[in-house]
């Protein structure tokens, strides 16, 4: 009983960055040809392009201690809101209050 060769990352990448669609399988070694590879008319637009231009805000990472985080998720919960828009309006507030 013998096993079937290992793929190589090589072939593993090109196979993982096309996507193929379900069901398709294929010769893991073997390369994709310039005709099967999708083009930019043929390719399906990226999943939310849109949102990204529409939401023109930034990141900002920090952290906090744990009962902080904890006391905060059940502030959330009880306002049945998210912490992001507990800090965003947070930050809001300290910026307004020190703004000359």
């Amino acid at each position: 009983m013998s096993k079937a060769p290992r793929p190589t990352l090589d072939s593993l990448a090109g196979r993982f960055a096309r996507k193929d669609p379900p069901g398709v399988t294929g010769n893991v070694d073997s390369e994709p040809t310039p005709a099967s590879l999708p083009t930019p008319e043929t390719a399906a637009p990226a999943a939310r392009p849109e949102k990204a231009k529409a939401d023109a805000r930034v990141q900002i990472l920090t952290r906090i201690d744990p009962a902080t985080r904890k006391r905060l998720k059940v502030i959330a919960a009880e306002q049945e809101r998210t912490i992001q828009e507990i800090c965003e309006e947070a930050i809001r507030d300290f910026v307004a209050r020190h703004s000359k």
